[in-house]
């Protein structure tokens, strides 16, 4: 029985491994689950046994892209830097995710294409859940990202008068543009320039005195 178990995992194990290769080289329109089940060396009855449809190997593989995420967050939260420097070196770790990492581009590939009806929305770095219940990589990242600037304005970290809105948006800014700057292939030191000015132009205004003086806007060393 263990041995079938086995089995059974690292089956699923391909056809994520797959489902998210296929999505991120072809779309998630183009793929299909013969590609997939083609590209993880199983037959279709198997990838049926687990996937039913390609929405659900989808959602499979969006949720791998978010792990990778907080992964992410638990390593720079290890380095002890505030919610504020946290938020700016998340977002270079999301550039370096988009170009590295399959999960995190085929995430991209999938909430770009879907319907607009299926994929989760966004209420300016709010996560909203989609028909089947997950956020897609907008809403992830952004949600993340906004709750990390929240906990930044409880530790005094943000201005007293800065809106919540006006707060999120250097973070929809950096979130869109590092998916557009990626996608047009511009080299990675070229992106981490840019969104050093990004940093440098907008924290400024949105940081207090004593948030600010903590915040470094290149990128960290950890990554």
């Amino acid at each position: 029985m263990a041995g079938k178990q086995k089995r059974s995992e690292r089956t699923v194990e391909r056809l994520v491994v797959a489902a998210a290769e296929q999505f991120a080289q072809h779309g998630y329109v183009r793929a299909t689950l013969a590609d997939i089940s083609q590209h993880a060396g199983v037959t279709k009855g198997a990838l049926f046994f687990h996937f039913s449809t390609k929405d659900v190997v989808a959602m499979a593989v969006q949720e791998r892209g978010r792990e990778v995420m907080e992964r992410a967050v638990l390593q720079l939260e290890a380095t002890g830097a505030t919610y504020l420097q946290l938020v700016v070196d998340l977002t270079y770790e999301l550039g370096r995710l988009l170009r590295e990492n399959v999960f995190v581009r085929a995430s991209v590939r999938i909430a770009r294409e879907r319907e607009p009806g299926d994929a989760g929305g966004i209420v300016v770095g709010r996560a909203l859940p989609a028909d089947d219940g997950t956020a897609d990589f907008y809403g992830q990242w952004l949600g993340r990202l906004g709750g990390l600037l929240d906990q930044a304005r409880r530790a005094g970290e943000l201005g007293h008068t800065v809106a919540e809105s006006s707060a999120r948006t250097p973070v929809a800014a950096a979130v869109s543009g590092l998916e557009t700057l990626t996608w047009l292939g511009v080299p990675a030191d070229e992106c981490e320039t840019w969104l050093a000015d990004l940093w440098e132009l907008t924290l400024p205004a949105l940081a207090s005195e004593d948030g600010l003086r903590a915040v470094r806007t290149t990128a960290p060393s950890v990554l």
